[in-house]
């Protein structure tokens, strides 16, 4: 049995031509169910008189080495002999042949399959016994073998798709290069092959990842005739209709133009995170900048929207990112100001994800305080400990709640502490116009008075850091919720655990643990990135951030509340 092997030609170059044919070639292994193929539709599994003049006027205008097209459930005889495209390469003097799975092959794959499709069959027929019957527990078993034949039947369908898909198109291809193959008087080597709709996408991708050029082609067709009232008028029809076609060169309707985002990163190096992030959000290909400045911006901006054109702008998204959200706002500003209608994309800004995790941590605490009936975080006095991108941005998002915020300084090598503290409230007021009170909190004993006098503690403190020991939380009388970002040993509140959600650590202490919050900030910055793609929005920053976060939490399923194990009753449980 021939065996399948993708490789790339050697001291070729091949170009093929997709020409998409007018219809799906049918093609199945187990049950015709997707082609019924009456009698009645016949007609409609062939190539239209349009289609064969466009077609010989195509190979005379590229004069291609040869030619291919899927043979379908045809055996070899009827491709030769009742394919009109046969007589048009031969009398263009062009090799013509099938590219498709070999039989042998097929009939391998096909034996497979065939044994879950009869396993199927006969657990249907019992299902069908037992309906005929009233004894007692045949309900219950017709419900579990009802469910068995479901899950053979998903199996079934999945490994014929990917068969009549993956396997099918890769055949295909293989056929394709073994006939370049065998042209030996050409180093560049043409050829036109003629595929199914369905099979457009995969034989391109394929053929292209083995160094081919492919161009597509779709013949458009629109049928011109006089209304004809009466269903018997055939001839009044005939003599009134034209077929007018026009060939759809370059460009495949099903997959117009690709998804990109340009990350922009204010950083010396690009963070692979969120290039990770982006690409499993479904972009095409991600395109990262380092040490972006707002002049970059501007430029790397323009470029992009105006190559892509009004339509395609719409699949285009910048992703601002690094280490200062100072830089990254900056060059947010610029990116703004360089688009204009109809040349403008989505913008995502989020500076370490910073704005995400900010986000995600201010959206659980809100949730968990709330689903815990502990009154609404907008009531509560909070305080953030760390000054960073994270804590800066957390307290503007519970300033902008309502909340009372105080943000610390930890640093007890900082001489200017003090200062320091209040210059961080004083830009955060200046920048997001809020009220955040700056404190100075170097020592346990200061970071003990905070804790007395607040509500809800947000720990988003250099990693490895101890903020809170188990002593300073015993003290605690009143009840309160801390929630800590630091995955990396120790954790910022001694005792708590990554996993923690609104665990009661001490006698009314609650706890929030850094995978809890980390799950949701990755959630959402996949979905943010998501709906980026599909240009939902303009922009996408910390409110917005908050905003999605929430849906997040309010539509969040969770697999291990759901999941479930039935077992058959026993025959002494029926009794």
């Amino acid at each position: 049995m021939k065996t399948l092997e993708l490789s790339a030609l050697k001291e070729k170059k091949l170009s093929v031509l997709l020409v998409e044919k007018e219809y799906n070639e049918p093609y199945w292994l187990t049950d015709p169910v997707k082609y019924p193929l009456s009698p009645m539709l016949h007609p409609l599994f062939s190539h239209s008189a349009a289609f064969y003049e466009f077609l010989d006027r195509l190979v005379k205008e590229v004069k291609p080495h040869f030619a291919t097209e899927e043979l379908g459930m045809r055996t070899q005889d009827e491709f030769r002999e009742e394919n009109i495209l046969v007589q048009l390469f031969r009398k263009n003097n062009v090799p013509f042949s099938s590219a498709d799975i070999d039989e042998n092959a097929k009939e391998y794959l096909a034996a497979d399959l065939h044994k879950k499709v009869e396993s199927r069959d006969h657990i249907l027929k019992s299902v069908a016994k037992i309906s005929s019957t009233k004894r007692k527990g045949s309900s219950m078993e017709k419900e579990y073998l009802v469910a068995y034949a479901q899950c053979l039947q998903l199996e079934v369908e999945k490994e014929e798709r990917e068969i009549l898909f993956s396997v099918r198109e890769s055949w295909i291809v293989m056929a394709i290069l073994d006939r370049a193959r065998e042209v030996t008087s050409e180093e560049d080597v043409v050829c036109i092959h003629m595929t199914s709709p369905e099979h457009v996408d995969g034989v391109k991708e394929l053929l292209e990842s083995l160094n081919v050029r492919v161009e597509t082609i779709k013949l458009s067709k629109k049928i011109i005739s006089a209304q004809i009232e009466r269903a018997h008028a055939y001839e009044n029809l005939l003599q009134s209709m034209q077929i007018q076609v026009k060939p759809i060169v370059g460009k495949n309707v099903s997959k117009d133009s690709p998804h990109l985002l340009f990350y922009l990163d204010t950083d010396r190096r690009a963070s692979p995170f969120d290039i990770c992030m982006a690409y499993d959000a479904g972009y095409k290909a991600v395109i990262p900048y380092d040490n972006v400045t707002p002049q970059d911006a501007q430029r790397i901006v323009q470029d992009a929207v105006f190559s892509r054109g009004p339509k395609a702008v719409k699949k285009t998204c910048f992703f601002i990112g690094g280490g200062s959200v100072e830089k990254a706002e900056e060059v947010f500003e610029a990116v703004s100001k360089a688009m204009f209608p109809p040349f403008k994309a989505s913008i995502v800004i989020d500076p370490s994800g910073a704005y995400t995790t900010a986000a995600a941590m201010v959206a659980k605490v809100e949730d968990a305080v709330s689903f815990n009936k502990l009154g609404d975080l907008s009531e509560k006095a909070c305080s953030v400990l760390g000054t960073g991108a994270v804590g800066q941005i957390a307290a503007v998002l519970l300033a902008k709640l309502g909340c009372v915020v105080k943000i610390a300084s930890l640093n007890p090598k900082r001489k200017d502490g003090s200062e320091y503290a209040q210059k961080i409230a004083k830009n955060l007021a200046d920048r997001y116009s809020v009220n955040v009170q700056g404190v100075f909190a170097p020592t346990q004993t200061e970071r003990r008075e905070i804790l007395k006098r607040v509500d809800v503690v947000f720990c988003a403190a250099t990693r490895g850091a101890r903020l809170i020991d188990r002593e300073m939380l015993r003290e605690l009388k009143l009840m309160k919720v801390l929630v800590d970002i630091n995955a990396v040993p120790p954790p910022g509140i001694e005792g708590v655990e990554l996993n923690d959600d609104m665990r009661e650590i001490e006698p009314g202490i609650f706890v929030i643990g850094a995978l809890t919050v980390g799950e949701l900030k990755h959630r959402l910055e996949k979905e943010i990135l998501r709906e980026a793609r599909e240009n939902r929005r303009d922009v996408y920053n910390y409110s917005q951030a908050l905003q999605i976060a929430r849906k997040l939490l309010e539509r969040g399923i969770y697999p291990s509340k759901l999941a479930l194990t039935l077992k058959y009753p026993s025959a002494q449980k029926k009794l």
